[in-house]
């Protein structure tokens, strides 16, 4: 998915009739709305504007060069995992990651939290790494979680998300390549549980 009038960044991919892996690039053709099957509150995440999809065989990786980029992660962030130590994301170099930003007052954070567990329990078989990281102090969010529990990695936000990953509100959610890149970016809230961000994932994981 890609930049469109939501917010939405042109990167994912989903899977074809024949098992190809449908991979989303802009094009210089009149605006047009793919939907690609992930589902919002009532409306539907739309690929960007201006992307047609082109199919890629299915025995045939998806190269880095396939995927839009949005920027590059700055790796200067620190966290902490709600009880461990404090790191950068410098730690996680070389690895893709899933990074949602989240808050336990935020409506819209909170519905999409179980289709984020969903999907990192669909992807156990992958190194993809899930960082759910809380933009507020520990007390609010121990508070939380003692009425909803998360098989989920709970990091706490110790500085401001660099500017580099254009944090606008909350949620927000990236998925950063091996090589630092920013290739899926999410203002807002969605569904992720579904087939077609697996694939996406699988085949960001796959490449590198």
């Amino acid at each position: 998915m890609g930049h469109s009038g939501d917010g939405i960044s042109c990167s994912v991919s989903g899977t074809g009739s024949d098992g190809s892996l449908m991979v989303y690039r802009p094009t210089m053709r009149k605006p047009r709305t793919i939907t690609l099957g992930l589902l919002l509150t009532g409306a539907a995440w739309f690929a960007p504007a201006a992307c047609t999809a082109q199919a890629v065989p299915a025995d045939e990786p998806a190269s880095v060069a396939e995927f839009e980029v949005y920027g590059q992660a700055d790796y200067d962030w620190t966290i902490r995992p709600l009880d461990g130590e404090e790191l950068d994301l410098e730690a996680f170099r070389g690895k893709v990651l899933f990074i949602n930003l989240w808050a336990s007052w935020c409506t819209p954070c909170i519905r999409e939290m179980e289709t984020i567990e969903t999907l990192k329990d669909h992807l156990e078989d992958t190194d993809v790494e899930f960082l759910i990281v809380a933009a507020e102090g520990e007390r609010p969010v121990r508070r939380h979680l003692r009425r909803y529990s998360y098989d989920l990695p709970i990091y706490l936000e110790v500085d401001r998300i660099p500017a580099a990953f254009g944090l606008r509100g909350l949620p927000t959610s990236w998925v950063v390549d091996r090589e630092g890149q920013i290739v899926l970016l999410r203002h807002g809230e969605a569904v992720w549980d579904t087939d077609e961000v697996e694939a996406f994932l699988r085949a960001v994981a796959e490449t590198g």
